[in-house]
């Protein structure tokens, strides 16, 4: 690698060092603001107050990583500018195509990191988060139960499912309901006490309903029957799905816990498509790191004779505001179905991809 990209990778190191120390401390702000909120009424120590609002902050880390980069960007080149010292190396035959390439590694290498941090880091940043609200508010560890509630699938075999609550503690799951339908009108309903699997007994490493009813109102007067337990021979690959999740939030999924929802919705026939979307773009942000850096890097060189540091800070980072826009709004139209999920998340990639290409190129001719 020459001196001049080593000069380069240096100095926009550097600049990405500044700009999301800057970030960072404003996120690790909004986190402790609602980090007061959530804590609200209970005692806590300062060192807890901090465990806890650097695990939630941790959580939104990767969606302020783009904007930083965007502001790394703009700063290294200017500095270049300013400097004289991008004049020069045109002037002595330097290519702007050459010149890209330390930016391109750079971003190549952040989202390498976005990825890791998306699949190994917040998912255990959300589970300490957890374990640390529990602290404060008084829970003893080992006795923190985390799961969600209220969950409802319409499965294509005309039965609707209500689930009251999932415990990934204990493995367990609590107080579901089936409507079984008949010609569109409910012809039983089966409520069930608990689903667990087994760890021991004859029926170890099986899943087992306990305290099942069965109301049959399809005659006059309705058949109830009582059922002490009942190990479930079919569709039970969903129940480990189920317990695998630690929430039904889409924003709070992590990319594993969506491919699980996309499993569990396909199997019910349930449309699965908001589901892929956010697991599409939580990939996709990664991803936009290296074509915003592309992007910016052309966009951001001006040899023109009124070149103005403000009106260059002012183009460019609007242009990467018009970037991050473009993919929110392909996300939208995703998520109302205008889009399928692959096209709405990595379409504006590939777009602004071709249009950084066609910019990096046109630059260079232009020298």
């Amino acid at each position: 690698m020459s001196t001049i990209s080593l000069y380069v990778i240096k100095l926009f190191l550097k600049n990405i060092f500044i700009a999301l120390l800057l970030v960072i401390m404003m996120l690790f702000l909004s986190a402790a603001y609602g980090a007061v909120g959530s804590l609200a009424g209970y005692d806590y120590t300062i060192i807890q107050f901090i465990i806890f609002t650097f695990y939630a902050a941790l959580l939104d880390i990767n969606k302020v990583i783009p904007i930083s980069i965007a502001l790394s960007v703009m700063m290294t080149i200017l500095m270049l500018m300013r400097s004289n010292e991008m004049l020069a190396y045109i002037t002595i035959g330097g290519s702007i195509v050459k010149l890209s390439i330390p930016f391109l590694v750079i971003g190549i290498l952040i989202s390498g990191v976005m990825i890791v941090m998306e699949y190994k880091v917040v998912p255990v940043a959300k589970t300490k988060k957890e374990v640390w609200r529990g602290i404060v508010k008084g829970y003893k560890t080992n006795n923190i139960v985390t799961g969600f509630n209220n969950t409802w699938f319409v499965g294509h075999d005309k039965v609707i499912t209500n689930i009251g609550f999932v415990s990934i503690t204990d493995k367990k799951v609590y107080n579901v309901v089936e409507y079984m339908l008949d010609n569109n009108s409910i012809r039983n309903i089966v409520k069930i006490g608990v689903i667990s699997k087994k760890e021991d007994g004859e029926n170890k490493g099986q899943w087992v309903a306990d305290n099942i009813t069965v109301h049959n109102i399809s005659t006059n007067p309705p058949k109830i029957t009582h059922i002490d337990s009942r190990v479930l021979r079919e569709g039970t690959s969903i129940w480990d799905q189920m317990v695998s999740l630690s929430t039904t939030n889409l924003k709070e999924l992590t990319p594993r816990e969506l491919y699980t929802m996309i499993q569990i919705s396909k199997s019910k026939g349930i449309n699965s498509s908001s589901y892929e979307i956010n697991l599409y773009y939580k990939l996709a942000s990664a991803l936009s790191v290296i074509v915003l850096v592309l992007f910016l890097f052309p966009i951001s060189i001006d040899f023109s004779r009124n070149y103005s540091i403000v009106k260059n800070a002012t183009i460019t980072f609007s242009f990467a505001l018009v970037f991050i826009i473009s993919q929110t709004i392909g996300k939208a139209l995703g998520d109302k179905g205008a889009l399928s999920p692959i096209t709405a998340t990595f379409g504006p990639l590939i777009l602004f991809l071709i249009l950084s290409v066609f910019l990096i190129y046109s630059r260079s001719r232009a020298k």
